[in-house]
């Protein structure tokens, strides 16, 4: 193996940056650190399996198919096979305990088939679809794990098993989508996660990860703020 370039090395600056405006930032979305309810739970459930779609139908084929890491395609076709078709660590798709995690926050198959999404959500999916589609690939790559990062690593996420136990009276069977996704998770994003693109970028890449940052975050923002404005849909309704 070769040993890094400068810019592959510098670039691990651009990774350690993006992950600390993450976290920064994550404590200022709507819906991540709020009260937990039932309907906020219910309404991230709903907003949670559009996102889950389009991430597998659009924003992960978008970037993927202009990556020339052929591991990098090779993992990220494997974490779409275990979100949409089966994991064999639980003998289920991904899916499959999303939509039971919904029948446990008494939501019908019905309304998780039929979920339209806010109009935050939906400006959030169209920020990621443009930068999955027309900024380098590593741009898209973020894009689709920021989050992820986030909910391994802020310890008060709304994410975290416990707090659903405690706030809605679930038991541990009940939660056992977000205990797992936890761990899984760990798999899909984060620094390490993300290191093989230092040996892809150059100072002009770097410069457009760093362009792209605000607009990443913003998108995150976004969908949260979907996922509490159909709570307090749910909540008056």
């Amino acid at each position: 193996m070769n040993p890094p370039s400068d810019a592959g090395l510098q670039a691990g600056y651009v990774v350690d940056d993006v992950a600390s405006a993450s976290l920064t930032a994550a404590r200022d979305w709507d819906w991540v650190t709020a009260e937990l309810t039932m309907a906020r739970g219910q309404a991230y459930v709903l907003q949670h399996i559009l996102r889950n779609r389009f991430f597998s139908a659009v924003m992960r084929p978008a970037w993927m198919s202009r990556c020339p890491d052929q591991a990098i395609v090779r993992k990220t076709i494997a974490q779409m096979s275990e979100e949409l078709v089966y994991d064999p660590a639980i003998k289920a798709a991904h899916t499959k305990i999303l939509w039971q995690m919904g029948r446990n926050l008494g939501l019908t198959d019905e309304q998780m088939n039929s979920v339209e999404p806010e109009t935050e959500t939906a400006a959030s999916f169209s920020i990621l679809e443009n930068l999955a589609r027309d900024w380098h690939w590593t741009v898209g790559w973020m894009g689709s794990s920021i989050d992820e990062f986030v909910l391994v690593q802020l310890p008060e996420h709304n994410f975290r098993p416990e707090r659903w136990k405690e706030a809605l009276g679930l038991t541990d069977e009940q939660v056992f989508f977000f205990d797992y996704h936890l761990t899984a998770d760990l798999e899909h994003a984060g620094k390490k996660v993300w290191e093989p693109m230092r040996r892809h970028l150059t100072p002009e890449i770097e410069v457009e990860i760093r362009r792209s940052l605000p607009l990443l975050l913003e998108s995150a923002r976004l969908f949260y703020a979907g996922v509490e404005r159909h709570a307090q849909r749910l909540t008056a309704g």
